[in-house]
């Protein structure tokens, strides 16, 4: 049996997936642990499914290409033990050697029964993917560069290797969030931080947002509610 603890406690991942990627970014960036401008994916890598909630898993990497036959693909098995030296809950990502001019989907009905079955919540590509409608109906969403027809001649070369997947490097295990929104890294050494991270944000937005909405609001009344807000720990971003 490949590895099924993760790092991170169930009840801390149940905690993560109640808060969407803008959250999830914002707090980040306050935490001032890397540039605001990395960790995210490009968003040519867009939510293919329709989703309403923020998916995590761990990251089981690959590199894949469809263009031309390979004598050299690796086997189903080399990926089924992929996906099973990382725990659970597992995010798919996959980098294709095709990008941009990707030809070719490895996600489609099949691969979607068959990692969900293996413990995956999701798959993440530059890629792209196909079968969209039994994706929904299975519950496996996809976050792709684009819908492809065909699968070409899709075929892996390599698994859990560092693969760089819409402008992020991804390691084997790297802890990866998902929603509607995009696709974010998220390092695990924050993770713990991130529920009272996001908690002490919605604080200090809800008095911006309650002065917005206020029938007297005006240049004064926003200008105090951002020094209330500064009060309670925001930070300008905007």
């Amino acid at each position: 049996m490949g590895a099924t603890i993760g790092p991170l406690s169930e009840e801390l991942l149940a905690q993560l997936r109640k808060i969407d990627t803008p959250t999830i970014a914002n707090a980040l960036e306050l935490m001032d642990i890397r540039p605001r401008t990395e960790g995210f994916m490009r968003p040519e890598v867009k939510s293919q499914s329709p989703v309403s909630e923020t998916y995590i898993g761990y990251a089981v990497t690959g590199v894949i290409s469809a263009r031309h036959r390979s004598p050299n693909a690796l086997e189903r098995s080399d990926y089924y033990e992929a996906i099973e030296a990382i725990p659970s809950p597992r995010m798919v990502v996959l980098h294709d050697l095709d990008y941009p001019e990707t030809i070719g989907s490895y996600w489609g009905e099949i691969q979607g029964n068959i990692a969900l079955g293996l413990g995956c919540v999701g798959a993440v590509t530059d890629g792209g993917v196909r079968d969209l409608r039994e994706a929904e109906e299975m519950g496996f969403p996809f976050w792709a560069k684009e819908v492809l027809v065909s699968h070409g001649y899709v075929h892996a070369v390599a698994y859990n290797v560092p693969v760089d997947v819409g402008g992020v490097y991804v390691q084997p295990g790297d802890l990866i969030a998902a929603d509607l929104h995009g696709v974010i890294q998220i390092p695990l050494d924050a993770a713990e931080r991130l529920p009272a991270a996001t908690a002490a944000l919605a604080e200090q937005e809800a008095i911006v947002i309650s002065a917005a909405q206020a029938d007297n609001v005006s240049i004064d009344s926003l200008g105090a509610a951002w020094e209330e807000s500064a009060k309670k720990g925001a930070q300008s971003s905007y």
